[in-house]
């Protein structure tokens, strides 16, 4: 079996594009990825297709030697690279999963568990009233864990204690001052949130890198009543001591890792326990090959899994599919929200479900769904920046 070619289609998919890949062989046996970098549609477009090139009469069945070869010859990389090995990686595992007529959990070592427990999104919102009714549907809809970004940074807030609507200027970096009101009202958001949500929800804070350490630590104080499953990415993720600080003198866990290029970028951070919960996106760090290397070594030292993975159909069931594979999985991220799920059941058949907050392992042959090229060519790339939005 050889590879014969590679292709790609780009589809719009809400506030981002989704890259859609296809590797086919003499063989007639193909295989899917789908992968997506807000903003850099093009670049990873780019980057698939010089990739792709290098695959072409290639044996698809060598995944591991490929991956060496696409990472260590580039030379020069990061997550730009490493999200167009991704693609191929995936769909490589998909391939060879379906050439051999199983799920590609059993490439990977076969079902840990039976089913992957997941959480969702809610919009923080402008008040913490309105917030407390987002995390109330997201309840209603069956998950028991449901994650959110720092209210006020991404949009006008409110509250009984701060009545006047503001926000943080939306690129405002974590040295600059922020007010002071942003720290009673994050806990007033958590506050009622955990009361309609009751003791035993799962709640987590995604930062996107915004806090200083010092900040961070302000945080987390504020928060601890709440008790967060998680605070994820509370300072600028690139230097491991900044969050090992951070997670030494929080009782909350941190989390962070959804920016590694790699199991070398990932290293640091796990050798040095600077973090509770590792959260590798298996679509950014490398593909299945390295978000699984980069699990053995969480595991080495004691740190969960929670993967990252804010995406759509193809790149859940691939996380998912390795999730059901590890010991130290803690849970995984989905975006599985009213307005993305429109774009599930357009673009593939058979998207994976969730049910009561948790996948149950497929065995469906490679990664379980298909894409619907013919309905992905009638929605192509859009820009990104037409539609706004910041970090």
């Amino acid at each position: 079996m050889r590879v014969t070619a590679v292709r790609q289609w780009i589809a719009e998919f809400g506030y981002y594009n989704a890259i859609y890949v296809r590797i086919e062989t003499d063989d007639g046996v193909e295989g899917y990825a789908e992968v997506a970098m807000r903003r850099r549609t093009r670049a990873v477009s780019a980057i698939v297709e010089e990739l792709g090139e290098y695959l072409v009469g290639k044996d698809p069945t060598r995944v591991e030697q490929h991956f060496e070869r696409m990472y260590r010859d580039s030379f020069l990389g990061g997550t730009l690279l490493t999200i167009g090995i991704s693609a191929l990686d995936v769909a490589l595992w998909d391939l060879n999963a379906r050439a051999l007529g199983v799920p590609v959990h059993r490439l990977l070592g076969g079902k840990f568990r039976d089913s992957v427990p997941v959480y969702t999104h809610a919009r923080a919102t402008e008040t913490p009233e309105q917030f407390a009714a987002e995390v109330a549907d997201r309840i209603a809809m069956g998950f028991t864990a449901v994650k959110t970004t720092l209210p006020g940074f991404y949009t006008k807030v409110s509250s009984v204690h701060h009545e006047t609507p503001a926000a943080i200027p939306a690129r405002q970096t974590e040295t600059e001052l922020l007010p002071n009101w942003i720290w009673s009202l994050v806990a007033e958001y958590f506050a009622a949130a955990r009361e309609v949500a009751g003791p035993d929800v799962h709640l987590m804070l995604d930062c996107h890198g915004r806090l200083s350490v010092a900040n961070a630590l302000r945080l987390c104080e504020v928060l601890e009543p709440y008790r967060l499953t998680f605070i994820e990415e509370p300072v600028p993720p690139e230097r491991p001591e900044w969050l090992a600080e951070v997670s030494r003198r929080s009782t909350t866990p941190i989390a962070a890792g959804e920016r590694w290029a790699g199991p070398y970028a990932a290293a640091p951070f796990l050798e040095q326990r600077a973090l509770a919960v590792a959260q590798p996106d298996v679509i950014f760090c490398g593909g299945l090959t390295a978000a699984r290397r980069i699990a053995a070594m969480a595991e080495a030292n004691a740190i969960g899994m929670a993967f990252h993975n804010p995406f759509g159909p193809l790149a859940s069931a691939a996380t998912w599919q390795l999730a059901a594979t590890l010991p130290n999985l803690l849970i995984s991220e989905s975006m599985l929200t009213p307005e993305q799920l429109v774009y599930w059941d357009r673009y593939t058949d058979d998207p994976p479900r969730v049910s009561n907050g948790e996948w149950i392992v497929s065995d469906a042959p490679g990664l379980g769904p298909r894409p619907r090229i013919e309905e992905i060519l009638r929605h192509p790339f859009r820009p990104e920046y037409d539609r706004g939005g910041t970090r």
